[in-house]
């Protein structure tokens, strides 16, 4: 059952095959001291530069690396320019009197349909207060002349449009 293999006349010798490791062979890339200090001398060396220029710029330019002075300034601009464009601009309302004006002729309208539905109904009644003395105030008087007025400028205004 199972692989049977032929063995060789020689002798009954197993061979003892090597296992390979878990990890592979990877232990062959391990770097050497001598290569670990070479890269550690390098990383040394160019620090070394980089501060020798930063020290060539700090002499030319004291304020080279002084960043928290830029952004200030920047924001100061940023925010002078949105002074100058808020305080330049008109701050009251665009359209607000023509809506107001819209509201006015609403009223107005509503009033004439109230005042003819008012009509109506005194002539349904017809004889029916015939003898009642009718008293009219002089706020009432004086509201209605205001709308002659209105409708005479209207008609007018509707001639000189049309």
């Amino acid at each position: 059952y199972g692989l049977i293999l032929p063995q060789k006349k020689g002798g009954s010798k197993t061979a003892i095959l090597p296992k390979p490791s878990v990890f592979g062979d990877d232990s062959d890339d391990e770097t050497s001291v001598g290569e670990t200090l070479q890269k550690e001398a390098i990383k040394k060396k160019m620090m070394k530069q980089t501060r020798l220029e930063m020290q060539k710029a700090l002499e030319q330019d004291s304020t080279v690396y002084d960043y928290d002075a830029v952004y200030e300034d920047m924001q100061k601009q940023k925010h002078e320019s949105n002074k100058k464009v808020l305080e330049g601009a008109d701050k009251r309302p665009k359209y607000i009197h023509q809506l107001m004006k819209a509201v006015e002729e609403r009223k107005k309208e509503q009033e004439r349909r109230d005042e003819r539905k008012i009509q109506k109904e005194r002539e349904a009644e017809g004889e029916k207060f015939a003898d009642k003395e009718a008293y009219v105030t002089s706020a009432y008087k004086k509201k209605l002349e205001e709308q002659k007025e209105e409708e005479e400028r209207e008609r007018r205004q509707a001639e000189i449009e049309g």
